[in-house]
């Protein structure tokens, strides 16, 4: 049976389960907020339930690095031949264990063509829906696009004469002409409710689920019961508030005989006014529903077994059982050289002690992996690497990260073909990086090899032939470069790593260096801060004709010269430009690095001021904490007698912080690494915030 087909039969199953045990026991309660937690992850469930054998739970990028390559301008200090790499990501699917319920289907299926026109049918149906969704919310936004619009504490008010009040988002349609001012007042109050609690997403959630749940009659009235609930919600938040209950039971009895608006948004004025009275008027027994929740776990185990039989997790156990066995046998179909696709990048795997070692070679960097089944291996930080094996028991590939494909590779990939003097002829000349006026390398041919030279800084950079047009620049990592020919044979341009094109020109043109006076180089010393990062310093100063840049989260220095009165280059890498803005009087306001980061000027920086903290003030700040972004990757801080110890515990770095506040630090050696923590009402401690950007959540 095709896997979408028994996807779906799953899920509709699951939500039917569910749902049904809402109609049964939840419908009439009270606990309005549990309830719509309960139908909106019953939806969730649905969908994903199904897919738990199969669920992955690492999203790591790349191979590890240091929290401190949040730096801005980290990956972008190099010349043509320094380390740069990104990691190369190409979509895959990986083969796994079939299940045996789903093995056993497969077996009694004659018609696979039939089942092939079910799965086209029910796709068909749900782009439909789709499609007939999309317009939906299209001929809603043209209807309030055409209203005049106030807005008043994050709500646009819209008047509208043509339809009930509703709200949709953060926009409130009403004709305020049709009602008085008491009922005006209590509809706001009501679609206020919708709109701070964010229901409009509920409802499109729902509809989206709806699109691929279609066969399931229970879908339709399932998303009638969470608009339903929402009404419950804002009627209960608006009597709580204090408004006469009678009062207001007439206010919506009187809206519901407005006109209609539509099903997408959440209308004052709904149908279910009797039903929604009822509930107004039903009192609530203190915990009388908490004995039903307890059901919902063995529910959700219930269904988890219903659609995985057994026999499924058993054969699972006896896998796991084996990893013990993998754990301590051979390695060696896993021990050898892996290459990116595109050979820009080699690992080398090992055998130590029994255990897998990963070495990089760009870097000499070395990561042990743990084995967890017979192909699967993680590092200490849990994130995964799997490896395939062919029929023959070789192993072709390794997929990283749950993205990354490493291929099998020889030592001949490393081993440089040899060519002839004609073809190093071939390449041979003068390449300038568009848009640049410092990056200049020339490509010579010396003694049967290839030789980069930047002419910026003489600087010279051996070239590993790999093919007539592609080698492999050893600086200290491997980084391609590959040549483009023209129908001659000639080298008309090449590509480096970085997708950047080298154009080859005819002669070499330096870019004039201007000396500037001091008094004009004055006018650009200051203080920058990062537009889209607050917080992240740099320091310009005037220094021996030109200007040095220090960055004030590392203290790096960068030394300039001027190549024009508003524009500079850094002596060693002519790719790193400094581009000043001036106003009318002629002050600098900003500087545009690499022609992409924008550093806006701002002299109000004052360096961190240390205090003291008291040591129970500390203790509560220490934890273990994840980040948001990479599910997997942790830090574990600890509280010391002058600050906080952050530790990395993918590399075990570890960096000293010293407190400006009760809950702000910053890093004793660079300034700009700065934390700061986030407290709930009871005063634990929820987050810290890296960078000014990067949240990490804590966890048990």
């Amino acid at each position: 049976m095709d896997p979408l087909i028994i996807y779906l039969l799953k899920a509709n199953v699951v939500i039917s389960i569910l749902f049904l045990f809402y109609l049964l026991v939840l419908k009439n309660d009270k606990s309005f907020w549990q309830n719509r937690f309960y139908l909106l992850s019953s939806l969730l469930l649905a969908l994903f339930l199904p897919l738990l054998p199969a669920m992955r739970f690492s999203n790591l990028g790349g191979i590890p690095r240091q929290i401190t390559t949040a730096n801005p301008l980290n990956s972008l200090y190099t010349t043509f031949g320094d380390p740069q790499m990104g990691s190369m990501r190409v979509n895959t699917h990986v083969t796994t264990h079939v299940n045996a319920a789903h093995a056993a289907i497969n077996q009694g299926f004659i018609f696979p063509s039939l089942m092939q026109t079910l799965v086209g049918v029910y796709i068909l149906v749900s782009l439909v829906l789709l499609v007939r969704l999309a317009i939906k919310l299209l001929k809603l936004g043209i209807l309030i696009k055409k209203t005049d619009k106030q807005l008043t504490a994050g709500i646009y008010y819209c008047a509208s004469d043509g339809t009930a009040p509703f709200s949709f988002f953060n926009y409130l349609v009403i004709n305020k002409q049709l009602f008085d001012e008491g009922e005006l007042r209590q509809i706001i109050s009501h679609e206020k409710v919708h709109i701070q609690q964010w229901h409009s997403v509920d409802i499109l959630f729902a509809e989206l689920a709806h699109t691929l749940l279609w066969v399931n009659p229970l879908m339709v009235y399932l998303k009638r019961c969470i608009k339903l609930n929402h009404e419950y919600i804002a009627d209960s938040e608006v009597i709580n508030s204090g408004v006469d209950k009678k009062d207001y039971q007439l206010s919506i009895l009187h809206g519901s005989f407005k006109l209609r608006a539509d099903h997408l948004t959440n209308l004052y004025g709904s149908s279910k006014v009797k039903t929604r009275i009822k509930m107004m008027n039903l009192k609530k027994s203190p915990n009388a529903s908490a004995y039903k929740y307890v059901f919902v776990l063995l529910l959700v185990a219930a269904s988890y077994f219903l659609i995985d039989p057994p026999g499924a997790s058993a054969l699972q156990n006896s896998v796991a059982e084996k990893s013990t066995t993998y754990a301590t046998g051979p390695l060696k179909a896993f021990v050898g050289l892996y290459k990116t696709p595109d050979k820009s990048a080699f690992i080398r795997l090992t055998e130590v002690n029994k255990g897998l070692v990963l070495k990089q070679l760009w870097d000499g960097r070395e990561f042990p992996l743990k084995q967890k089944s017979e192909l699967e291996f993680t590092m200490a930080d849990g994130a995964p690497f799997k490896f395939t094996k062919d029929k023959d028991g070789n192993v072709p590939q390794l997929l990283a990260f749950g993205h990354d494909i490493w291929l099998r590779a020889n030592n001949s990939d490393l081993k440089e073909v040899q060519l002839s003097k004609q073809q190093l002829k071939a390449l041979e000349g003068i390449y300038h990086l568009a848009a640049n006026k410092r990056a200049y390398v020339q490509v010579i041919a010396k003694q049967n090899k290839l030789i980069a030279k930047q002419l910026w800084d003489g600087k010279e950079i051996a070239m590993s032939a790999q093919s007539d047009v592609s080698f492999l620049v050893s600086a200290p990592y491997f980084k391609m470069v590959k040549f483009t020919k023209n129908d001659k044979g000639i080298a008309t341009k090449f590509m480096a790593s970085n997708k950047k094109d080298w154009n080859k020109v005819d002669s070499y043109h330096p870019a004039d260096q201007i000396k500037l006076p001091p008094q004009t180089l004055k006018k650009f010393e200051g203080y920058y801060e990062l537009k889209d990062r607050k917080g992240q310093f740099l320091q310009i100063t005037a220094a021996d004709g030109g200007l040095v840049l220090k960055q004030l989260w590392d203290n790096r220095q960068v030394d300039f010269t001027a190549t024009s009165s508003l524009v500079f280059s850094a002596k060693e890498n002519p790719e790193f430009t400094l581009e000043f803005t001036a106003d009318n009087a002629g002050r600098i306001t900003q500087v545009l690095a690499f022609g992409q980061d924008v550093w806006l000027r701002n002299d109000n920086y004052h360096a961190p001021v240390e205090i003291k903290l008291a040591a129970q003030d500390l203790k509560e700040l220490e934890g273990k904490y994840e980040f948001r972004e990479r599910k997997g990757q942790f830090l574990q801080i600890s509280a010391t007698d002058s600050g906080l110890v952050l530790k990395q515990l993918w590399d075990s770095q570890q960096f000293d912080f010293a407190a400006t506040s009760p809950l702000a630090f910053f890093s004793k050696k660079q300034p700009g690494f700065t934390l700061q923590f986030t407290a709930d009402s009871a005063g634990h401690i929820t987050q810290v915030l890296a960078f000014g950007q990067d949240v990490w959540d804590k966890v048990n």
